[in-house]
């Protein structure tokens, strides 16, 4: 078994219709995660708060198409990647294992229970 440290993207899918992102992972597990929760738990200041103060998406209900709409994936060094919002965000850095347990596939979820 490889260890979760050595786990890395190898490809990513911008499904449209669904409107999820599907990442491919070099231990061959597929990972599946809706844009809108993943917008959800972007962990940047703005979105998630810091020192206290709740960040913008704990004040708010909806989010708007173009907040919930990911356009582009970037890679940060080797340990994240950044979503490309089409709002134009892109300060959230997801960590690879922060990814992974994220992950919404059926596996995932019944693991997590």
């Amino acid at each position: 078994m490889q260890e979760e440290r050595d786990v890395f993207p190898t490809s990513f899918l911008l499904d449209d219709q669904q409107r999820r992102l599907i990442l491919s992972w070099s231990d061959g597990h597929e990972s599946v995660h809706s844009w809108e929760k993943l917008r959800r738990a972007c962990p940047c200041a703005f979105c998630a708060g810091e020192g206290g103060s709740p960040g913008m998406l704990q004040r708010r209900q909806q989010l708007s198409r173009e907040e919930t709409t990911l356009v582009n994936l970037e890679p940060v060094g080797r340990y994240g990647l950044t979503p490309i919002w089409e709002d134009g965000h892109r300060t959230g850095i997801f960590t690879f294992e922060k990814l992974r347990q994220l992950c919404e596939c059926p596996q995932c979820r019944a693991s997590s229970r």
